[in-house]
């Protein structure tokens, strides 16, 4: 017996590491995971890496040109027209904007690049916020399928009540039969509960960017939290930080530097060169062009209409946008708001005044004083109450993630 015991007390040593190493999930855990691997925010990371090498394509000067030039060929003369003297010139020449058009250009990609490093920031806000939806939903399952199995076993001890009275003949076999199909209904219940934790779970990996069917112990419970912000200090406050808006923003400045850009563009760009001529031992030659724009062509005239309804477009844009979060705030604040007082209707009164019933009514149905299917009908409200409670706080924090980002999701 002395070793059977030591067995399995050896036995439970080597298990307690194991059950103790597996590591459960909290809520700030699971963003933090999503925000690393996430695909949607990788893929975002390599579009801001793309928009810092176009900064710098836009940024740089153009390449230095190697030039050849021979000069004295007699095209179609043959004879002593043809063997007069010929001169070869060899040198470089660089291409040159007029002042301020590659700096301008530079801005215009930075631009660029802010805009994406904004968008990178937006995407993270909205995967935290998904990551906060699908969290709570899986653990609603999962809280869910607890309360209906804690009410499944209080249905138990009904059933055998009710059994015991019906052998005394206290008590119709119908009575019996209710409760036993009350219970098959609550199994099926938790059947159902079941399949959708899978599809909840499956869900938040996903976000985590994990495979769909790794397991889940989520360790952050739905709870009511008091939300104590006034819908002017959230305005303003989203009004100085949203993604959303400094990108429009800088979306508008962008444009105006691409409108003060396609102006410039009708003013000429150079070209300088230095040559080494064959024929004068020592000596160099030098050159200079420039461009001619040509401003009745439709070129120039077309970069500056389109640069003009970008600029327009942008201003229009950022004030729609605007006045679009604006108003998603203040739906998604009325919405935390309607949640809250539905969870406070649930804590206040609901689940302790059908916890006190429900106590009462067991004690009046074993003196015989209250009908058995008046009983079943208690359990069942009694079910949705626990239920409906939890989707209430669901709903709330649900609301508080949707007003984190209200107007940020894209359209």
């Amino acid at each position: 017996m002395k070793r059977i015991l030591f067995f399995i007390l050896l036995l439970s040593v080597y298990a307690l590491p194991v059950v103790l190493g597996q590591d459960g999930l909290t809520l700030e855990r699971a963003v933090s995971m999503a925000l690393r691997q996430n695909p949607d925010i990788a893929a975002v990371e390599k579009e801001l890496a793309r928009s810092q090498g176009k900064r710098l394509q836009m940024e740089a000067i153009p390449d230095p040109e190697i030039a050849f030039s021979e000069e004295g060929i007699a095209f179609g003369k043959t004879g002593k027209a043809a063997s007069g003297e010929r001169e070869i010139s060899f040198g470089i020449q660089q291409n040159l904007e007029f002042p301020g058009k590659r700096s301008l250009r530079g801005k215009i990609g930075k631009y660029g690049e802010d805009i994406a490093s904004l968008d990178l920031e937006q995407t993270r806000m909205i995967i935290r916020a998904r990551v906060k939806r699908a969290y709570y939903k899986a653990k609603l399952t999962e809280r869910t399928i607890a309360a209906l199995e804690k009410t499944s076993s209080l249905l138990d001890q009904l059933i055998e009540t009710i059994t015991i009275r019906y052998q005394a003949g206290a008590a119709a076999y119908s009575d019996v039969l209710r409760a036993k199909v009350e219970k098959a209904r609550l199994q099926n219940r938790v059947l159902e509960e079941r399949k959708a934790w899978t599809e909840n779970s499956a869900e938040l990996n996903l976000l985590l960017g994990r495979n769909g069917d790794e397991p889940l112990n989520l360790l952050t419970d739905i709870a009511y939290v008091p939300f104590d912000k006034s819908l002017p200090q959230f305005k303003d406050a989203a009004l100085s930080s949203r993604p959303a808006l400094k990108i429009m923003g800088l979306r508008l400045d962008q444009a105006e530097a691409g409108l003060k850009l396609a102006n410039m563009n009708r003013l000429p760009d150079f070209s300088l060169g230095l040559f080494s001529p064959s024929l004068r031992g020592g000596a160099w030659g030098f050159a200079l062009s420039f461009s001619v724009p040509l401003y009745w062509w439709k070129k120039q005239k077309g970069e500056l209409l389109e640069a003009q309804a970008d600029r327009d477009i942008s201003r229009i844009e950022s004030g729609a946008r605007q006045r679009r979060i604006l108003a998603r705030i203040d739906a998604a604040y009325a919405s935390v708001k309607t949640a809250e007082e539905q969870v406070k209707v649930f804590e206040q009164k609901l689940l302790g005044e059908m916890e006190d019933e429900l106590k009462i009514s067991l004690e009046y149905y074993q003196y015989g004083k209250m009908e058995p299917f008046s009983l079943l009908d208690l359990y069942r409200t009694y079910t949705t109450t626990k239920v409906e409670h939890l989707k209430a706080v669901y709903l709330y924090l649900v609301s508080l993630a949707d007003l984190e980002i209200a107007g940020e999701e894209r359209e």
